[in-house]
């Protein structure tokens, strides 16, 4: 098996010894891919604690998995098992994302790596209570809706992935994300901004969970000088879902 005898002389430190705690973090943060994460995992196993394993699931969620990685996720679920009665919170919150990937994109491949029904459960609850702020400016994009299409639940909590939804049809399970700059990357050289990790994370989960995710970006919001350009926007991106 190819990730079975990954080895990567970089997990050590300066001094030939293992990485502290900090170093690990660090290590995780600027790993590229599954390879590297796993091997990461494998040379520091026994230092783990729980910050290293939520945020290594947080990374893997993002990587392309194959099957020669099946034995050392196995691993990483064991020791993270271990781990889980003294996550926090957040860190619960990035393990249940980290399960929803494996069971709504990963398929059959994906079940044997989910975690006990209990603690499943336990991690899906830690997102639900996450404090939800609304800001003014999702405050604007939802008065706007209502003019323009009836029905939309603001803060709807969708059951199946524990997210809650800023604007959300659940009967046509149409939802509208407010997305303000929290959500994108700085511009780039050209000024574009892309919408960083999380967030392509959770459309991409909620698209797996059959919703169709419209999102209306502040910088596009900002741009508009009327009224009735907000509701001719919203109206154009709406109405093609509902037809």
């Amino acid at each position: 098996m190819r990730g079975a005898g990954l080895r990567d002389e970089r997990h050590t430190s300066a001094a030939g010894g293992q990485l502290n705690a900090k170093e690990i973090s660090g290590h995780i943060s600027h790993a590229s891919g599954a390879d590297e994460l796993l091997a990461l995992f494998a040379a520091h196993s026994a230092s783990l604690n729980h910050i290293h394993a939520a945020n290594l699931w947080n990374k893997l969620g993002k990587q392309r998995i194959e099957r020669w990685h099946e034995e050392r996720l196995e691993q990483l679920v064991q020791r993270t098992l271990d781990l889980v009665s003294s996550w926090g919170v957040g860190d619960r919150s990035q393990l249940h994302q980290w399960q929803l990937w494996l069971s709504l994109e990963r398929g059959a491949d994906g079940q044997q790596h989910l975690l006990s029904e209990s603690h499943r459960k336990l991690c899906c609850d830690a997102m639900q209570v996450t404090q939800v702020t609304i800001s003014e400016f999702q405050r604007s994009v939802a008065a706007a809706l209502a003019a323009v299409q009836h029905g939309f639940e603001e803060e709807h909590l969708e059951p199946r992935t524990g997210y809650s939804l800023d604007l959300a049809l659940p009967s046509s399970r149409v939802a509208v994300e407010v997305d303000g700059p929290t959500h994108f990357l700085l511009p780039d050289g050209r000024g574009v901004r892309k919408p960083n990790g999380p967030t392509l994370l959770k459309r991409r989960l909620l698209a797996a969970a059959g919703w169709r995710v419209i999102s209306v970006p502040f910088y596009e919001w900002d741009g508009f000088a009327t009224a009735n350009e907000r509701h001719t926007y919203l109206e154009r991106a709406v109405a093609p879902l509902l037809g």
